[in-house]
């Protein structure tokens, strides 16, 4: 296949007037593997779910977000089931707000997972707690936000992520805006060459679903606030690769 000699991730399908009409991504050609659910009960998932969700006041001022409800379920049991569903079982979620109520739902939680606590004594961001990590890692591990369900094959993403040989994937969407009005481009003089009616544009926009390699812990500071973009910035610079995978648009769903 093209996708694999020439490395392509992604590829745009157009109609005959040359408009965007669907995406093919990796995941869309190798999206029907066979799980290895022997191998997958190795790989951890980090659950970030200390944040105050200030979003959702005044529901959160009751309930921490991971547990506000979507259909039957909390938002936090989607995301496990969707893991669980790959054989994946061993999962750390990082707590701090009401992390005493969350605490209390896996107690009750009927499930054939094992669940362990990363308990921030202050807010750490969305990649602080990771330096709490008190296990020898020594495979890359799942790291996703608490409030989006990602629908893949999740063995595609981590094959991905071996592959290309990366210290950081992170899983993106493809997005596509159509602005509403007619914008206009204009010369360095400023006047006007042309109205383009209602212009499309195309984006990868990220689902906050990530796969990191070991090595990154080193990077995050002891007991300091640091997001997830610290860390990629950090990536970074040290001259790593932080791979991208793209995802279709109907295959994630930022909750809330």
């Amino acid at each position: 296949s093209k996708l694999i000699s020439n490395k392509i991730f992604f590829a745009p399908i157009i109609d005959k007037k040359k408009y965007l009409v669907d995406v093919v991504t990796w995941n869309t050609i190798f999206g029907n593997k066979k799980i290895d659910q022997n191998f997958n009960k190795k790989i951890p998932v980090v659950i970030m779910a200390g944040g105050k969700g200030t979003r959702l006041a005044p529901f959160t001022d009751v309930l921490p977000k991971p547990l506000i409800p979507i259909h039957d379920r909390p938002i936090i049991q989607h995301i496990i089931e969707k893991f669980a569903s790959s054989g994946i079982i061993n999962f750390y979620i990082s707590i701090n707000y009401k992390g005493k109520i969350l605490k209390a739902f896996f107690e009750e939680l009927d499930s054939k997972s094992n669940f362990n606590f990363l308990e921030e004594e202050h807010p750490l961001g969305t990649a602080g707690s990771l330096q709490l990590l008190n296990v020898n890692i020594s495979n890359p591990f799942f790291v996703t936000n608490c409030d989006t369900i990602i629908d893949i094959d999740f063995n595609d993403l981590y094959d991905f992520h071996i592959k290309n040989e990366n210290i950081m994937t992170l899983v993106a969407s493809a997005k596509e805006y159509i602005i509403p009005y007619g914008t206009c481009k204009i010369d360095k003089d400023g006047s006007l060459l042309k109205i383009a009616e209602k212009p499309q544009l195309d984006f990868l926009i990220n689902t906050g679903l990530y796969v990191l390699s070991p090595e990154v812990l080193k990077l995050i500071p002891k007991d300091k606030f640091y997001d997830i973009t610290d860390l990629i910035e950090a990536i970074l610079k040290k001259g790593k690769r932080v791979g991208v995978f793209p995802i279709n648009d109907n295959n994630w769903l930022e909750a809330i």
